[in-house]
């Protein structure tokens, strides 16, 4: 019989894992922490987790939200999805802790897709050597996660994905010292939409002591595809029913539809994406007066006005983000190598330009020329894809919580480019220059495509230990640096004025304002309409 832990719902037996270093850890895998949102409680609030009879097997990873997975295109996952799990390098024995800082995964995928699969891509192996406690967790997607009707009646607020991460959050809180976990030194890290999630979170009232420290890798709630969620249900219904034209129709059509066929609308809608958006699904700015909102005000609004849970951050981007989305468009004949990407097109959706007007142009012409100067068109491409879908984004958020919140706030460039880099070796992309979007994954999890040896010494293996050191010293002590011997170098906290970024690199390097023509230009378009004036 494998390790068994009691927690409040029942007893879980796990199995054994061996990590980097070749050291014992222990995995409970499928762990539901609340009741399975199907039948009446599709599109609700999740609602606790529900006790169970003898030992429970938590040896297998739980179901996936149903979705299409991004590499295989298969469907895969079902509803009943609402589970996460834990890895720890130590179990209690006989009722003696010692607690350990707990850092908890929320995965990517735009929103519609994604897990925290522990063998094809979340795999604790490298973590496990930092003498913390793990946990992924997985939450509803697409349509089931984030619906919204208006009508406050139906109790359907288009927040269900994030309220799922915050029941897990409260799920951990009450049950990870069973693990050997520190229930008061939690650190949520998440990358792309799980990096916003992340930010969505320290914004949310609703989450607000659950954890102590955050990391948004290449996500954040400024970044135009992590804004409001502005959708219709009705116009969603149409798709599959065009006689639909009420909130009270949509709601009947889609709490009795089969989640095959739910599923095979929301495919539908993601050929409707507008501007910028990664799809029209994901934050939705709730009512003042709902019960139990996630969020009532726009993230902008929330960090400039410095009321949110103040909590150390780390914000970061990899240097050449949008290969993944470039190379992608290309496959599909919607870009042409040989011409510029037209500027126009990444004006984010919220930025509502003046159309046929002289000022406008004069502005989008200032902004092509800050990229097509000169050099790789390729790579010029890349660069403003990155820039408009990505990085700033992340600037603003920086900027802005640079100035309201009293706690560090850090700001990183990731450049590695090396075997580890998950993407590019995914997708056969390493003849592009620079680190793709997700290529980060590589140096915090084992994934499908980390090679089967790292040589010690490496630059695989010494940017995968000092990647794992910074994030779990952050974890730890709220500072990724504490120990200015160990890097020969101090991560300094970002200022509104002065963008300290940690330039990770074969070598680790500050560097202050990155960006510099590109972010003065990208302000002056941000304030070129009053939703986003204050960004940058």
């Amino acid at each position: 019989m494998g390790p068994v832990v009691r927690v409040l719902q029942g007893d879980l037996e796990g199995a054994e894992g061996i990590d980097f270093e070749g050291n014992t850890f222990y995995k409970f895998l499928g762990v539901p922490y609340a009741k399975a949102p199907i039948g009446e409680l599709r599109f609700k609030d999740p609602v606790p987790a529900e006790s169970w009879m003898g030992v429970r097997n938590a040896t297998e990873d739980g179901d996936a939200c149903y979705q299409n997975d991004l590499f295989a295109h298969q469907i895969y996952g079902s509803e009943d999805c609402l589970n996460l799990n834990i890895f720890t390098p130590e179990l209690p024995s006989n009722d003696k802790f010692n607690l350990k800082p707990v850092m908890v995964w929320i995965h990517g995928g735009g929103f519609s897709q994604g897990s925290n699969d522990s063998k094809k891509i979340y795999g604790p192996e490298f973590l496990m050597t930092e003498n913390v406690v793990l946990v992924t967790i997985n939450y509803r997607l697409g349509l089931l996660g984030f619906l919204r009707i208006k009508d406050p009646n139906f109790n359907i607020s288009g927040n269900m994905g994030f309220k799922d991460q915050v029941e897990a959050l409260r799920w951990i809180k009450s049950n990870i010292q069973q693990f050997n976990g520190d229930p008061d030194n939690v650190t949520i890290f998440g990358e792309s939409a799980g990096g916003a999630s992340v930010h969505n979170l320290v914004l949310s009232p609703l989450a607000r002591g659950l954890f102590h420290k955050a990391i948004c890798q290449s996500g954040a709630s400024l970044c135009p595809w992590g804004d409001d969620g502005d959708h219709s249900a009705v116009q969603i219904a149409k798709i599959h029913d065009s006689s639909i034209s009420t909130e009270k129709e949509a709601v009947h059509l889609f709490k009795n539809m089969s989640v095959q066929e739910l599923h095979k609308i929301q495919e539908k809608v993601h050929n409707f994406n507008q501007g910028m958006r990664v799809g029209v699904l994901g934050l939705v700015i709730e009512p003042a007066d709902r019960k139990n909102a996630f969020m009532t005000k726009r993230p902008i609004d929330i960090i400039t006005s410095g009321d949110y849970g103040k909590v150390p951050i780390i914000f970061g981007y990899n240097n050449r983000e949008a290969i993944l989305f470039y190379f992608e468009k290309l496959g599909k004949g919607e870009i042409n190598p040989e011409k510029k990407l037209s500027v126009e097109k990444f004006i984010p959706h919220n930025i509502n330009l003046k159309k046929n007007d002289s000022a406008t142009y004069h502005l989008l012409d200032k902004l092509s020329s800050v990229y097509f100067n000169g050099g790789d068109l390729q790579d010029n491409n890349i660069m403003l894809m990155s820039d408009a879908m990505f990085v700033m984004g992340i600037l603003g958020s920086v900027k802005n919580h640079a100035q309201s919140s009293p706690l560090p706030v850090y700001l990183y460039q990731l450049s590695l480019e090396t075997k580890l880099n998950t993407i590019k070796t995914l997708l056969k992309l390493e003849h592009a220059s620079g680190c793709s979007h997700a290529d980060d994954l590589g140096y915090l999890f084992k994934t499908l495509v980390t090679p089967e040896s790292i040589e010690p010494g490496s630059i695989e293996d010494l940017s995968l230990r000092r990647m794992l050191r910074l994030w779990s010293n952050f974890a730890r002590y709220g500072n990724p640096t504490p120990e200015e011997d160990e890097f020969k170098i101090t991560w300094k906290p970002a200022r509104a004025r002065q963008l300290n970024t940690l330039v990770i690199d074969e070598e680790l390097k500050m560097e202050i304002n990155p960006g510099g023509k590109r972010l003065d230009m990208w302000k002056q378009i941000y304030q070129q309409a009053p939703a986003t004036s204050k960004y940058l």
